[in-house]
């Protein structure tokens, strides 16, 4: 029977109680295994050969290509946790800053540009847009003859709707996989497949800055699930499909 598969990739923490919430466009969804072998050769008669062999899996992979930039996504990618930011009035945000031409000075929040930006000097003087500095898409830039010094500033701000991931602060995390697609090469008969335990691994890369399409490569680790209890019930994996 030929495949072509299609369909969408879910994941949950386990523990979480989140249930299974997609990841996305999806690319890819491949699996590997290595295999430990053990080897005893025909040392009875000419020509070679195995006299007997065993052999044991010793990891069982995946992979997966996400194409979506979602803060969730870039958690997996990169171990981190997901903070959502709320929109809201940012007053007075202190920021530290040298004060010389060119120097960028980020906002902590996601900036609303729909409303107004405020900046003041450390002493509270009001500072003039395109005369002391000019906003870019998630700061100001310092004019180098305007009135910012290493004093720093003061920003007051709206922000956005959005969510701040932190990098590099989880790890240990394991996630049970569900992929609900069909078999597009006959006609769209569904195929289920599950992964009770999986583990990922931090992203091989990471482009932020590129003309092409960004994508987040994940590789993990299927590993044995103790919730799965039964005679010829894989801890591992479950496949199942319309004929």
């Amino acid at each position: 029977m030929s495949y072509i598969g299609v369909g969408a990739v879910y994941l949950e923490m386990l523990g979480s109680g989140a249930g299974l919430l997609p990841v996305g466009n999806n690319s890819q969804l491949e699996y590997a295994f290595d295999e430990e072998k053990q080897e005893l050769p025909n040392y009875m008669t000419p020509g070679g050969g195995n006299a007997n062999v065993q052999s044991k899996i010793s990891s069982f992979t995946g992979s997966m290509v996400l194409h979506d930039f979602t803060p969730e996504n870039l958690a997996l990618a990169l171990r981190g946790s997901v903070a959502a930011v709320v929109a809201g009035t940012v007053t007075d945000e202190v920021q530290e800053c040298a004060g010389v031409n060119g120097e960028l000075i980020p906002f902590d929040f996601p900036i609303d540009h729909s409303a107004a930006i405020t900046v003041k000097t450390a002493a509270d003087a009001a500072l003039t847009v395109d005369v002391d500095y000019t906003i870019t898409s998630t700061g100001i830039v310092v004019i180098g003859d305007g009135d910012i010094t290493n004093a720093g500033v003061k920003v007051s701000y709206t922000k956005a709707v959005g969510a701040i991931m932190e990098a590099l602060v989880a790890s240990g995390q394991e996630f049970r996989l569900h992929f609900d697609g069909v078999n597009d090469a006959q006609s769209g008969k569904p195929v289920a497949i599950t992964n009770h335990r999986i583990k990922f691994s931090p992203t091989s890369g990471l482009a932020f800055l590129g003309s092409e399409f960004g994508e987040i490569p994940l590789q993990f680790d299927v590993l044995s699930s103790p919730s799965v209890v039964g005679s010829g019930l894989s801890k591992y994996m479950r496949i199942a499909q319309a004929m």
